[in-house]
């Protein structure tokens, strides 16, 4: 159950984010330290401290911070990209690979999971699981068509071909 926000809560995250864009990431999480403890484990405190960690770099934490965010709320597939999106950087290709190939399972249809996954699979060499997750991201959403063209992960995909 949510906890309604107060006008200081609501402030505080408009403030974090803020923040986070202009690149002032020790002030952005300053303002969310500053929250009550009552509102702290909230999705959307949670995704704020999400977008901190990734915009910064701070890998382990951004982890740990979508880590929590799929054990309240399991049904949004934007935590497992986040996670796998982290674990790349922090733990390397193969356990980000694992943790989408298992997202992929439950959000068949979430395109980003599929063109991350295809990204993925270019990189570590499996082409033809690449190329099967890729045209399922364009066939759900065809913008990923032309993100294809350009993404760097897919070079190995585009090479072979």
């Amino acid at each position: 159950m949510s906890v309604p926000f107060d006008f200081d809560t609501h402030r505080r995250l408009t403030a974090a984010s803020g923040f986070c864009e202009l690149g002032l990431y020790q002030e952005a999480l300053e303002e969310l330290a500053g929250l009550p403890e009552n509102v702290r484990d909230e999705v959307a405190v949670l995704a704020a401290w999400l977008e901190i960690y990734q915009s910064w770099g701070k890998w382990a934490e951004e982890a740990s911070v979508a880590e929590r965010l799929i054990e309240k709320n399991p049904e949004e597939a934007d935590w497992y990209v986040a996670l796998a999106f982290a674990t790349r950087r922090g733990r390397g290709l193969a356990e980000a690979e694992a943790i989408l190939a298992a997202a992929v399972e439950q959000f068949p249809e979430n395109a980003t999971i599929n063109f991350n996954l295809a990204c993925y699979y270019a990189q570590s060499g499996e082409l033809e699981l690449a190329r099967l997750h890729l045209g399922k991201a364009i066939s759900i959403d065809v913008r990923f068509k032309e993100a294809a063209l350009v993404d760097p992960d897919l070079e190995p995909l585009r090479r072979s071909c």
